[in-house]
Order: structure tokens, then C-alpha cells, then sequence
């Protein structure tokens, strides 16, 4: 479904964020993609949703490269949540209107049921008419992760959605996407620095160090066994934190 070849990105002569990324996500697969902060992991999710440029190498979607004029049908079919849950809202917008949006953007008659709506991300009607201001970390990420499955993506992005959230919101939203997963087929690539969460939802991690792939493990009955030295590091260093 997700195909990256050789993407290469730098800021400046002396910068450079990614090199030679290798990566794919299969249709209803979730893939882990871990690495020490600064390792180029959010740059390359903004890659892959063209909000950043690769200077070399090609994002392929559906075995198709992305074309500007194709961008609309893109963004319905592949969506990303950020980390910011809070940035992601618009601060003068109501709950409601929040998740009308994406509806309306993408085409859809926006008639759902927000009861149920709401319900599929274990939030209650009464946060209808909220403001962002109004809302906890846990419930904004709710929302984010809410307006992204309602255009029913076939490929989700998630950017250290749950780093900032306390463990039971954690592990509600990562079980959330356990269940969007297995009802929906939605394939899923989750990018973490926290590989206990990575470890419970995912069946193959990449690792990446100073904006290089340097591993790629399947998980095996006894969990991940990892071949690149730093690698094998990072996830004990994961493990014990």
C-alpha cells in the first residue's frame, strides 16, 4: 500500500535529515517506526503525507506515485495525528464542528450519529459543544484520532500520538487501534519512542538512527529479535524505561 524508495532530506548543505529511506506498509498491516528523538521520524511522516519534499526518491501509494492533482483523493484514503493533539483543533471550533469538517472537506453528507460517533473513541455527547480549551490531552488526541477514521482512511499515521498521554488513555487509544485494525482493515504505521507500545501493537518495527534505517525485525513468538547492534540497544534501553 505504502512504498518508500530512497528518500533523502536535508534543511541545509550541512543538515541532512533522512537518507536513503526504505520503508513499506502492507494493506492492513501495522508497522512500528522507532528511534532516539532527532533520528528524522517525524520528518519522514511528513514526507510520506507531502507536507515536507524529499529531495530524492519516491513515495508511492496503491503502487501509484503521488501527484499533485491526485493530493484530495490522498489525504482521504492515507491520514496522519500528530503528537500536538492541541495544535491539530482549532481553538474557535466546537466539537462538533471539529468533526463536521473533515466530513464536509472530503464529500460526505455530514448526518452521522455523533452519538455514535463519539462513542467508537469512548467519549461522551455532552463534549458536543466543548472547545478545545475545554478539553483534556486524552480527549483532544480523541477527537484528532476521531476526525482522521471518519473519511475511513485506508492507511492511518501516527505520529507519537500517545507520548504526552497518561498510560490508561495510552492504552485505551493504542487498543482503540487494535479494533480499527482488525474491523476496518485500516493499515497503520505507529511512530513511537516508546517501544513497549510499539512492541503490544505492531508485527514489524524499523529502527532508525541520525535519519538512517539501520534495522527491520518481524515479531516472532518470543517477541523482536533485532540484528543491527544499536538497534538491540535502543530496544533495551526502551524496555527497562
Amino acid at each position: 500500500m505504502l512504498r518508500l524508495e530512497n528518500i533523502s532530506k536535508s534543511y541545509r548543505a550541512d543538515h541532512q535529515v533522512l537518507t536513503n529511506i526504505n520503508l513499506n506498509v502492507a494493506a492492513g498491516e501495522i508497522v512500528g517506526l522507532v528511534g532516539e528523538s532527532g533520528s528524522g521520524k517525524s520528518t519522514l511522516a511528513k514526507v510520506i503525507m507531502q507536507l515536507e519534499s524529499a529531495d530524492k526518491g519516491t513515495v508511492f501509494f496503491q503502487n501509484q506515485q503521488i501527484a499533485k492533482k491526485q493530493r484530495h483523493a490522498f489525504y482521504k484514503d492515507c491520514q496522519i495525528i500528530f503528537q500536538n493533539a492541541s495544535n491539530a483543533l482549532n481553538p474557535m471550533w466546537t466539537v462538533k464542528e471539529l468533526l463536521r469538517e473533515p466530513l464536509q472537506h472530503h464529500s460526505k453528507v455530514p448526518d452521522t450519529h455523533y452519538d455514535e460517533m463519539l462513542d467508537m473513541v469512548k467519549l461522551s455527547k455532552d463534549i458536543l459543544y466543548a472547545l478545545p480549551s475545554e478539553l483534556s490531552g486524552g480527549e483532544k488526541q480523541r477527537i484528532n484520532l476521531l476526525r482522521s477514521i471518519l473519511v475511513e482512511p485506508k492507511l492511518l499515521v501516527c505520529d507519537e500520538i500517545v507520548s504526552s498521554l497518561d498510560r490508561l488513555t495510552q492504552r485505551e487509544i493504542i487498543d482503540l487501534l487494535l479494533k480499527l485494525n482488525k474491523e476496518k482493515n485500516m493499515a497503520i504505521l505507529f511512530i513511537s519512542h516508546d517501544l513497549k507500545a510499539v512492541s503490544y501493537l505492531c508485527q514489524r518495527i524499523y529502527v532508525m538512527k541520525t535519519g538512517k534505517m539501520v534495522d527491520e525485525c518481524y515479531k516472532e513468538q518470543d517477541g523482536f529479535h533485532f540484528s543491527d547492534s544499536y538497534a538491540k540497544r535502543l530496544f533495551q534501553a526502551m524496555k527497562m524505561a
